[in-house]
């Protein structure tokens, strides 16, 4: 587990697991636009083809932007598949 840096942008956490890797951000929510484009933007500077992810703490109102996906944090937390 790290933090990702790309220029100046943030990555909250850059999870390896062998040949796996995983990119993930976490905020409150992303209804207001520029909180939106802040979560994102770190995520689609990545070049690579690794799962991209934003947890939310509320329902997200798109499951997914340009490939990267959106899930209600606790919902992720719940699930078998994290």
């Amino acid at each position: 587990m790290a933090v990702g840096k790309i220029g100046t942008l943030e990555v909250d956490f850059v999870a390896t697991k062998a040949a796996e890797k995983i990119y993930v951000q976490v905020t409150e929510s992303m209804i207001d636009e520029s909180v939106r484009q802040r979560e994102l933007r770190p995520l689609q500077k990545v070049s690579d083809n690794y799962q991209k992810l934003v947890l939310i703490l509320n329902t997200p109102l798109e499951d997914e932007y340009d490939g990267i996906q959106v899930v209600d944090v606790i919902d992720w937390l719940l699930s078998t598949d994290s």
